[in-house]
């Protein structure tokens, strides 16, 4: 506890000269830094600021420019306070002193009865020495249990819980969208800690709300890369202390963070490599599949089916951008595949693509559980929003199920250009489009495309006209001009008139089913393109 000016006038040695306050009565917390004892009236080059003078009166019998002109060098000197001893040269204290103090913002305490100043200095000294050693003694042992901590790898929530008990406060870990990701209630209720966390995090987030509620908070990470807070919701006992536990807990946090991060790396390389080479036919023994993928950490379990997560490719996206949405990918299907309770081989095959060979019981609903831990964590992300799930048929090995990632990646592909909302694709889900999406390379496909609407596409071009989007949504209603009238909002004649265009300027009828299957088949060829 830090020594302030109304502690050393309650001390038994100070209070039995019958301390008085005469100036600065709101100025008494403040804390003491030294105590000097002086009788000279120029104290510039012996003060840091912090001390408390005392002195028996000297330089205040100089007159008023001179109580003045010393109040007011103590002010400058940022000092903590004046204590004058009545009686040596002072009966009383001068009619101006409290005005020229009070404007000085020196606290002056003046004593009716003499005491030892020497007592005072040498309990006063006492107590801030103990009190250096105390905070020293306590700076130590903070270093020693997180040093302890990292040395031992400690996860995250061990290390909210050491910080919390050494503060004997609660303590909260949170993400940058204040998601808990750790916390420790120190023998409160939990659910009134975390009750409505994120919307109290944000009300007391500003330096204001903070100081009012007394509530603190350090970032956690390095530079930029802010990734959490760790919050004391909570006043401090000691804010000097709890600031320090803070700090060196978010060090810790960042620490473990960073050698998770290389760990997961290591696994995530381990985990490419094994999947690589059960699909290259480097491993086709099931057993040796099967005992590289358990040391990896695969249960074993009745079934194993591929899953392969999908996201469209941004032609201008910047390759660290790109990365950090691959990353993300992998860290949110590895994590979905775990809050399940099953375990998975997952790796990062191209851009935009996580497969995964996952291992559990019932496939139908592991799959949806693990589409919908998904959806919670990509739909709302930018970058991941329009994320969509590819499958294959589920094996009774492990090998089997891998030789079906091709079969999974293929239907995601096809499934990020598909017209409906749904997340979750197997290969009867994509029918036609799924076939073109594995010939769309031909050249005799991409030639059959440009035959059937090559001049369609030049006359919007050279016209600065949409007809391909009107001919897209009669074939969408399946030839019903009725149904397109009412979809497009255009009036009948308008409608039949721009029909009629589009069917001189393609030659074909397109009340033949045959010519809109066609045409139907080369739009499909050239948004798979």
């Amino acid at each position: 506890m830090i020594l302030t000016v109304r502690d050393v006038l309650a001390l038994p040695v100070v209070a039995a000269g019958r301390p008085r306050v005469v100036a600065g009565r709101t100025l008494l917390d403040r804390p003491i830094r030294w105590v000097h004892i002086s009788e000279s009236t120029d104290l510039t080059d012996l003060l840091e600021g912090g001390e408390l003078v005392l002195s028996t009166g000297l330089p205040l019998t100089g007159g008023p420019a001179a109580v003045s002109d010393y109040l007011t060098m103590l002010g400058t000197q940022q000092v903590a306070g004046l204590v004058v001893e009545l009686g040596t040269h002072l009966r009383d204290v001068p009619a101006d002193l409290e005005r020229v103090a009070e404007a000085a913002g020196v606290p002056v305490v003046v004593l009716e009865a003499e005491i030892r100043f020497v007592e005072v200095t040498e309990q006063v000294h006492r107590r801030i020495v103990a009190e250096q050693y105390d905070e020293v003694s306590f700076a130590r042992t903070t270093h020693e249990v997180f040093t302890s901590l990292n040395m031992a790898r400690a996860s995250s929530t061990d290390i909210v819980t050491r910080a919390s008990h050494i503060l004997n406060a609660p303590l909260v870990l949170e993400d940058l969208n204040r998601h808990v990701l750790a916390h420790c209630a120190a023998g409160e209720s939990t659910s009134q800690l975390l009750d409505q966390w994120a919307e109290r995090s944000r009300m007391h987030d500003s330096p204001s709300a903070a100081k009012t509620s007394g509530w603190s908070a350090v970032r956690v990470g390095v530079g930029t890369e802010r990734w959490g807070r760790l919050v004391l919701p909570v006043e401090a006992a000691n804010e000097p202390r709890a600031k320090m536990v803070l700090e060196r807990a978010a060090q810790s946090l960042q620490l473990h963070r960073m050698l998770q991060q290389e760990r997961d790396a290591l696994v995530v390389h381990a985990l490419g490599g094994l999947l690589d080479d059960m699909l290259s036919g480097r491993i086709n023994d099931e057993t040796e599949a099967l005992v590289r993928a358990n040391a990896l950490g695969l249960k074993t379990n009745k079934y194993y089916v591929p899953i392969v997560i999908r996201v469209p490719q941004r032609p201008d996206a910047h390759p660290l951008t790109q990365g950090e949405i691959d990353r993300r990918l992998l860290t949110t299907l590895r994590q979905a595949i775990s809050e399940t309770g099953h375990t998975a081989i997952v790796s990062i095959r191209r851009e935009g693509t996580v497969s995964a060979v996952m291992s559990c019981a019932e496939p139908d609903n592991a799959l949806h559980q693990v589409c919908a831990g998904l959806d919670i964590r990509l739909s709302q992300r930018d970058g991941t929003n329009a994320w969509v799930a590819g499958t294959a048929p589920h094996a009774a090995t492990l090998l089997a199920a891998a030789q079906e990632i091709s079969e999974a990646e293929h239907v995601a592909d096809v499934g990020v250009t598909m017209p409906e909302v749904n997340r979750l694709y197997r290969f009867t889900d994509v029918r036609l489009r799924g076939l073109i999406a594995l010939i769309r390379n031909d050249h005799h496909v991409q030639a059959f495309a440009e035959t059937e609407l090559g001049r369609l596409l030049e006359h919007d071009a050279r016209n600065n006209d949409d007809l391909l989007s009107l001919l897209r949504t009669y074939l969408d209603c399946g030839g019903s001009k009725t149904h397109t009238a009412r979809t497009t909002g255009l009036s009948r004649p308008t409608l039949y008139t721009r029909l009629q265009t589009i069917e001189r300027i393609l030659n074909i009828p397109l009340d033949s089913a045959e010519s809109r299957t066609s045409l139907h088949t080369a739009l499909m060829i050239l948004g798979a393109s």
